[in-house]
């Protein structure tokens, strides 16, 4: 019998056994990748890798670095940390807002002596040079752990943020350049105002008619120019197929197409004469906006900021935007900001910049830096919401992405375009012909890559 007992007893725990292995398996494949559910920055991941990814095991601080230092600016920053540590109460993100013009020489200093912040605020043209001095943090690992998808932001945005195929930051961020059209002034000279210029003939042509003079000889009204606004030679020279570098990262700045655009350029210049165009800008220099919200330039290129300006100071102006008039091919020109994780040599805290990183990035936020601070985001599926692109405007600056392009980061020149920017101005100030000034900026480009080169050896 007490054999009989004992088996009985065994069996019963054997079964208890099964049993409780039988649950733990079934948990297991509940909890897997077979299981999704949307996060709270609008990306797709698996219950078991959100657990892992929002879950931050102990209390921890960082720091944020950004330019968001007065007014409207701080007042949203602060209300972002506030619902991110919600969210994340284990998490507390303690912030810096530095005055934007002082802000980038502040975060270089800092990041350089190893001082620097958790999650930096940065230009996103840059980031190759931060990923190879080891700066900042490969995100690969982050991204792949938590299925973060990188498609939710602009495709030309992701390029630039990579080094060697890995990212190395978030765009937060970004801007696109149209063009802005005074629909009165077309009006005025018998222009259709919903007919804007489409390529550089018409461009021209519209400019000569929009143009005012005075009784002085001084220009009253530009009707455009190609070195006003925010375009600069760069952003027309692809509208004409041009480019500044090859795939072998070689100069290409006297190229045929670059010196042609350059010639058009300084062709509408001359329309007005160097002194003139001194005197204008003597004139609007004053201002405090563009001169064309004081009605002063009927065409002009410039980005999407131009429109906070304009509803700030002129909100019943009669404008329109259209895509920038091209020879050859559309393009436009965009800059932006990034967030990234600084390799301050601690997981804890970097584990925890990444789940503030997704946040910043996600969709409430980024619906946040649109509506109280008129930011063009970074996160498309934000950018191309009905609720923003019920506005002909924003509708526009969205469609140009498809089109626009980044400088070119070249290691051993990343300021060539700064590099560049006396000769140009020389050929437009009439003191070198557009293709002396052109070959003498290729010099100066190929010595500045040769320079690099001999420093690497």
């Amino acid at each position: 019998m007490k054999v009989i007992k004992r088996l009985s007893v065994l069996i019963v725990l054997v079964l208890i056994f099964s049993m409780l292995v039988a649950c733990s398996g079934n948990d297991e494949s509940s909890g897997g990748a077979a299981d999704n559910k949307q996060s709270d920055d609008g990306n797709t991941v698996s219950e078991e890798t959100n657990s892992e990814a929002q879950n931050v095991k102990q209390p921890v601080t960082i720091d944020f670095w950004h330019i968001w230092s007065d007014d409207t600016g701080k007042e949203v920053a602060a209300e972002l940390i506030s619902d991110f540590q919600k969210q994340h109460p284990e998490i507390t993100v303690k912030d810096l807002g530095v005055s934007f013009w002082d802000y980038w020489t502040k975060i270089s200093t800092a990041i350089a002596g190893g001082s620097g912040p958790d999650v930096a605020f940065n230009d996103i043209n840059n980031v190759p040079a931060r990923a190879k001095a080891g700066a900042i943090l490969k995100l690969d690992e982050y991204i792949t752990r938590d299925n973060f998808d990188m498609n939710i932001f602009f495709p030309n945005l992701i390029d630039v943020v990579k080094y060697n195929g890995g990212v190395y930051a978030l765009p937060l961020d970004t801007d696109v350049r149209v063009l802005y059209y005074n629909k009165a002034a077309f009006r005025e000279v018998g222009l259709d105002p919903e007919k804007p210029p489409t390529n550089w003939d018409e461009l021209e042509q519209y400019a000569d008619k929009l143009t005012k003079w005075n009784s002085d000889k001084l220009l009253d009204r530009i009707g455009f120019s190609p070195f006003m606004g925010n375009a600069y030679l760069w952003t027309w020279a692809w509208t004409n197929g041009g480019d500044f570098f090859d795939e072998q990262g070689n100069p290409t700045i006297n190229k045929p197409e670059n010196v042609e655009t350059l010639e058009w350029m300084v062709k509408i210049q001359n329309k007005y004469g160097v002194k003139a165009i001194q005197a204008f800008n003597s004139q609007t220099g004053s201002l405090g906006y563009s001169p064309f919200i004081a009605g002063k330039i009927a065409m002009v290129v410039d980005n999407n900021t131009l429109y906070s300006q304009i509803k700030q100071y002129a909100p019943d102006m009669e404008f329109g935007v259209a895509p920038i008039p091209y020879r050859k091919q559309p393009a436009s020109w965009s800059n932006g900001f990034t967030l990234e994780i600084v390799d301050n040599k601690d997981k804890a805290k970097a584990d925890a910049a990444w789940e503030f990183l997704k946040f910043m990035t996600g969709k409430d936020a980024q619906m946040k830096l649109v509506t109280k601070l008129s930011d063009f985001v970074a996160n498309r599926t934000v950018a191309e919401d009905p609720s923003l692109m019920s506005d002909p405007v924003w509708a526009t600056f969205v469609e140009q992405m498809n089109v626009s392009r980044f400088r070119e980061y070249i290691e051993a020149s990343p300021s060539w375009f700064n590099s560049i920017s006396g000769e140009i101005d020389a050929a437009a100030n009439s003191k070198k012909t557009p293709q002396q000034a052109l070959d003498d900026a290729q010099k100066l480009i190929e010595n500045e890559i040769a320079n690099y080169k001999q420093t690497q050896e």
